[in-house]
């Protein structure tokens, strides 16, 4: 009870700061993120469904931006090819849900015969729709605002925070223990304790803090070796550890693969404590080494299955390392190939039939109500022509962020393109096995990172041009004098 009021007071503060300064108050609501899903959090105000402390603030960030950027006359500085992509974007996120409130009967009889839920009329356009924009609404105000190096420092250390709360979440509720349990203990233990404790699905949490690893390294630029090594560095563990006890094998392959990334094309020097990283891993988290490597070694008392396969001469079993993706993935597919332009609509996985049959052939174990698969899932709703414009998108955003990262000519530019690139490749990486293209709660933290970096380099183009930008001073980028901790 404490605890909720003195959220709600500052709540109250937050609403009202917000029509002071709406950039501040849209950072905030990034750093909320990290306890808004938690499960002690009121889910409404006043008994009104969907009205809770978060939405309240955000209503109130809203109209301040709204109102007060038209008087403050800040023009709207995003490229015209990108605000087209978003804009189809949306315009397809729209589209889908039309579609699907226009013919539910599959997704109707899944409900009834199978006792799923499923949402219809106004509780499916506040899901589908009013839900999905909510999440991208505090990048688009952080990137409108973000004018100064104050004000990008802010932004960023809010972001960082939001992730740190996040870590020592899960570090609290796993417990070092679980480090030293089974495998298969630690994914059961975390798909409990993470949602129940936190807030956030285990397989969502794990791709956030891979990306937030690499994020958070790349901070050190900005601060001096003393910050470096006390502050840096173990913020760093703290988000491996929280990975770890994920028990997200995604997670762990994307963390790898971004490690590879970082310090063959940046910081070559950090490939000598691989040898050590990996060791520590293997003494302190045996747990999460048998997870990642579960289904890929022999089990010789277990009886393989005929989804068993030999390669090179151990038998690896294909169901468990997919986690039975195998079983909806081909499916996905045909379906795809049926309707290759437009697809089925939102839920299609649900709604064609294809999560029923999976539940008649294979048992209740195997519910998928949707592929696991982002990819396949925008593909099986909204087609090819729905998924250009966004994959369009998606490779921009890559493009522009790698682009940043590699020019050295100033911090700032290392930094926002190597943060970005961070949590957009953790994104990208691990919707091969997971995630939506559909934005949510675990893509904020991305959609923050990635406005910014278009920020950046719209200022590094005034720069180029000969202009004045107030956010890159080359005179202040001196490494540990212009942090926000300074």
């Amino acid at each position: 009870m404490i605890r909720i009021t003195l959220l709600t007071l500052l709540i109250a503060y937050l609403c009202a700061f917000a029509w002071k300064d709406w950039f501040k108050g849209a950072c905030w609501l990034v750093l909320l993120m990290a306890v808004f899903q938690h499960p002690d959090m009121p889910k409404s105000i006043a008994g009104i469904p969907g009205l809770n402390h978060w939405n309240f603030l955000f209503m109130n960030v809203v109209m301040s931006w709204f109102i007060n950027r038209k008087k403050q006359r800040l023009p709207w500085e995003m490229p015209p090819h990108l605000n087209f992509l978003l804009f189809l974007y949306s315009f397809f996120i729209i589209l889908s849900v039309i579609r699907y409130l226009s013919d539910p009967s599959g997704i109707i009889e899944l409900g009834r015969n199978f006792g799923m839920s499923y949402d219809l009329g106004g509780a499916a356009i506040n899901e589908y729709i009013i839900n999905c924009f909510k999440w991208v609404f505090p990048a688009l105000i952080i990137f409108d605002g973000c004018r100064n190096r104050k004000q990008y420092n802010f932004a960023v250390v809010m972001l960082a925070l939001m992730f740190i709360l996040l870590a020592l979440q899960v570090i609290k509720a796993m417990k070092f223990g679980s480090l030293g349990m089974s495998g298969e203990g630690l994914q059961r233990r975390a798909l409990k304790v993470i949602s129940r404790s936190v807030g956030y699905h285990r397989v969502n949490m794990s791709m956030m803090m891979s990306g937030a690893f690499w994020m958070v390294f790349c901070l050190k630029e900005f601060v001096s070796n003393k910050t470096h090594i006390y502050v840096i560095i173990p913020t760093c563990i703290s988000i491996l550890l929280a990975m770890a006890m994920t028990g997200g094998r995604t997670g762990y392959a994307t963390w790898a693969i971004l490690g590879i990334v970082y310090c063959l094309f940046k910081w070559r020097k950090y490939l000598w404590f691989a040898p050590l990283v990996l060791g520590l891993i293997l003494i302190l988290a045996p747990s999460a080494i048998e997870r990642f490597t579960q289904g890929m070694v022999e089990e010789p008392d277990n009886e393989i299955t005929s989804q068993s396969i030999d390669f090179d001469n151990e038998q690896v079993d294909v169901e468990s390392v997919t986690s039975g993706r195998v079983f909806a993935w081909p499916l996905a597919w045909q379906s795809i190939k049926d309707a290759p332009f437009l697809g089925y609509g939102r839920e299609a996985m649900k709604n064609t039939g294809l999560t029923q049959k999976i539940l008649i052939e294979y048992g209740s174990g195997e519910t998928f109500p949707h592929p696991h698969n982002g990819y396949l899932q925008w593909l099986q709703d909204n087609g090819f022509i729905g998924a250009f414009p966004v994959f369009l998108f998606y490779f921009l955003m890559l493009k522009y962020s790698w682009n940043l990262y590699r020019d050295n000519s100033e911090r700032i530019y290392v930094v926002t393109g190597g943060m970005a690139l961070a949590l957009i490749l953790a994104f990208l990486i691990a919707g091969v096995g997971s995630q939506t293209f559909y934005p949510r709660e675990g893509a904020v933290g991305m959609w923050v990172a990635m406005l910014l970096m278009l920020r950046v380099r719209l200022e590094r183009e005034k720069i180029n041009k000969g202009l004045v930008s107030e956010l890159i001073r080359p005179s202040e980028d001196l490494k540990g004098k212009y942090f926000v901790f300074t």
